[in-house]
């Protein structure tokens, strides 16, 4: 066998291994994965778009953490928050007190969704209900988002994938007729949380990407 050939065979193997695994995929960015935002970025991304969220700075690295624990990618769960937020400014269904950042639970008809007893736990959750979307793998702590079971495993690897599944419709049915005339030109629910992502990454950053040792 030449070993061009060998090579490839190896390749398409390790392509084969990061599909099934949610590491990677066809197209879009998985859920599953490590940040690349550092905190920096993301609290100058934030304040830039609510200099008043100065309160909410602590529950960066909090993202980071839990993200790094379950294999999700926590930056992206921060951007995530940050549209179902407004950038920490609320005014929707979901309080501020409920500790509840990704609107878990908040269907419509003013239904408030989940509460949770500190932020942590609420972004555990979050992180949890995501990992439910992106992959198959167990949890790595114990399960604090009441709805885990709801959504079928591994249903959407890419955040793109969560107009229609996370958030319903998944569009702003003011502009669009469907979900997918919204996503042909990339203004669904999952592509506005990477638009945030991307824009995040371009803030200046002058520290390394985050590392923990307590995981």
């Amino acid at each position: 066998m030449k070993l061009n050939e060998l090579f490839g065979r190896h390749v398409m193997f390790f392509v084969i291994i990061c599909l099934s695994f949610g590491y990677i995929a066809k197209a879009g960015v998985t859920i599953m994965g490590r940040s690349v935002c550092t905190r920096e970025q993301m609290e100058r991304f934030l304040l830039k778009n609510n200099p008043k969220a100065k309160a909410y700075v602590y529950l960066i690295p909090i993202f980071l953490e839990e993200g790094q624990a379950e294999g999700v990618r926590g930056d992206l769960a921060f951007a995530q928050s940050l549209k179902e937020t407004g950038f920490f400014k609320f005014g929707n269904d979901v309080h501020p007190g409920q500790n509840n950042f990704a609107g878990l639970g908040a269907v419509g008809g003013h239904a408030c969704g989940c509460s949770f007893k500190t932020a942590r736990e609420g972004e555990r959750a979050q992180i949890q209900h995501l990992k439910a979307y992106g992959s198959t793998r167990a949890l790595n702590f114990p399960c604090v988002d009441p709805r885990f079971n709801m959504p079928k495993r591994r249903c959407a690897v890419c955040f793109e994938d969560l107009g229609g599944r996370w958030a319903c419709p998944g569009y702003d049915t003011k502009k669009f007729n469907s979900l997918e005339a919204a996503k042909r030109v990339k203004a669904s629910y999952g592509d506005d949380i990477v638009r945030l992502w991307n824009e995040m990454k371009k803030m200046k950053r002058t520290r390394t990407r985050f590392r923990s040792n307590t995981f």
